[in-house]
């Protein structure tokens, strides 16, 4: 359990493979609906960590949003931002248009966060149950909670309430050697 604004949630740990070394930040807040993770343009001054799949690197939001449908969400996003923009894409990754349900929620949470984005969970799912889960990821070991993102788990609960699903994906743990664990 981690202390998430002001509520104790689930550390999900997951042995999900790094890429072993950090890659270049594709600039997925530049998409539009329709068009590829893998085809954004890269820039080279940011980095991001990123999934070892057998398709080659994957956004962690792309391998969690695949979990959530997988265990019987009825739709997944993974979010990026750049600036005041927020993209959404689906686990394949594709950017998807905000619209519907999604968007509806989006704008209730924006709002209860001052109208801004800061802190807004990596993944946003609905849940066949009618809960709407969100998790946020962490590199185990290197990351930890922003009080950003205290600040929009609180904001999120006063929306949600107790249909809120949130918690942490703690993966791509190393071994003491520096190696991925396997």
């Amino acid at each position: 359990m981690i202390r998430y604004g002001d509520e104790d949630v689930f550390v999900l740990q997951r042995d999900w493979l790094r890429v072993p070394q950090r890659l270049p930040y594709r600039k997925t807040y530049r998409l539009k609906p329709g068009e590829e993770w893998h085809n954004a343009e890269v820039t080279i001054d940011q980095w991001e960590h990123y999934v070892q799949s057998a398709e080659g690197p994957l956004p962690i939001g792309a391998v969690i949003a695949r979990e959530l449908i997988s265990d019987g969400a009825t739709s997944a996003a993974f979010t990026d931002c750049g600036g005041t923009s927020r993209v959404l894409l689906g686990p394949e990754p594709v950017c998807v248009a905000k619209e519907g349900e999604m968007a509806i929620l989006l704008e209730r949470l924006r709002a209860a966060n001052g109208h801004r984005w800061a802190g807004l969970p990596d993944v946003i799912a609905f849940g066949a149950d009618g809960k709407v889960v969100m998790r946020e990821a962490k590199v185990a070991g290197k990351d930890r909670l922003s009080k950003t993102q205290h600040a929009f788990g609180r904001g999120a609960r006063s929306v949600l309430g107790e249909r809120l699903d949130l918690a942490v994906v703690e993966w791509g743990k190393e071994t003491a050697s520096g190696e991925p664990c396997h």
